[in-house]
């Protein structure tokens, strides 16, 4: 399923099984693998979306199909008004999120696409110039094709209470996620086994447990949405390392250590080959696409200036003999 066709939580929660596979590659280093053939490289672009990136390929894709079919002089209507609602799309989120005080692209990551997509995209109203994916090539066209618009805005601006909604559920999301796991540390410390010589309730054990478990991103909200500080925690005593008693005699380590030492340089000269070998094939697939013309123009060309070089040099040397 595309990004631009789920309509439920559940259908993000899938998102990342409908990707593809990228092996050891990067995500960003996958998609430009294909960065000579246009049409795949969108492809694959879309199915990163929503991540900033997946938009940022998906268009510049689209742009070099709309330059190929200009050089062809074919209409590029249809690729022009994707790149315009990629742009638009991408327009709906904030950078930050003042009410949550979370980075927006979070709750916009959170939405289901369809209800992005679903939204009604006017140029008249939506414009061009606040649109950060568009440049000015892609304005010329826009310009060109539906001529100048009424306004300029983006979809954050004309849709608040779309916005604020999200807020409102990715808030409700952190709220429970926070409950699940204060309940999970609950069930442990009752499952645990009862210090001798303590005489508190377990359910005073329970209500103090340290929240060390819980995500750092993790934030509690009242009903106002605004975040509520965390309970200060007690300072915890300091751990010192202990010494062992073979390193306190001053005796030598032990076979067992020097074997053990010796297994942890294998394991990383094993983990260095395996790194060598992955370079080597992303190398491989780099060389792969350099043209093998150009190659050899450019070695041509350096013979040939080798041999004018040599060539001054005995016609010069020839001509100081002569005045001599």
């Amino acid at each position: 399923m595309r990004w631009q066709d789920e309509q439920t939580q559940q259908d993000v929660k899938l998102r990342q099984s409908n990707r593809p596979d990228t092996g050891f590659l990067s995500w960003s280093n996958y998609i430009k693998v294909h960065k000579e053939d246009a049409a795949k490289r969108y492809e694959v672009a879309q199915a990163f979306l929503p991540w900033p990136l997946g938009f940022k390929e998906s268009v510049l894709a689209l742009r070099a199909l709309i330059r190929d079919k200009k050089k062809q002089q074919v209409d590029f209507e249809s690729e022009l008004h994707s790149l315009y609602h990629l742009a638009a799309w991408e327009s709906f989120y904030p950078k930050h999120s003042t009410a949550l005080d979370e980075p927006g692209f979070k709750i916009f990551d959170y939405m289901p696409g369809g209800m992005i997509t679903a939204l009604e995209i006017e140029y008249q109203k939506l414009g061009y110039e606040q649109l950060k994916l568009i440049n000015k090539t892609d304005a010329k066209l826009l310009v060109q094709y539906y001529g100048e618009p009424q306004q300029h805005s983006t979809l954050y601006a004309l849709y608040p209470k779309l916005w604020q909604q999200a807020e409102a559920r990715y808030a409700k999301s952190l709220d429970a996620s926070n409950k699940a796991a204060d309940i999970q540390l609950t069930c442990q410390a009752l499952t645990q086994p009862k210090a001798r010589g303590n005489t508190h309730n377990t359910s005073t054990q329970a209500s103090t447990l340290p929240a060390s478990g819980l995500s750092s991103a993790s934030k509690k909200y009242d009903a106002t949405g605004k975040v509520i500080a965390p309970a200060a925690r007690a300072p915890r005593p300091k751990k010192y390392p202990k010494l062992q008693a073979q390193h306190k005699l001053g005796q030598r380590p032990s076979s067992k250590h020097k074997y053990l030492n010796k297994a942890a340089k294998a394991k990383q000269l094993s983990l260095l080959m395996v790194q060598a070998i992955k370079d080597r094939t992303i190398l491989q697939q780099r060389l792969s696409h350099i043209n093998v013309a150009n190659i050899k123009q450019t070695l041509s060309n350096k013979k040939l200036l080798s041999v004018l070089g040599v060539s001054y040099l005995v016609v010069n040397r020839a001509r100081r003999l002569r005045t001599k």
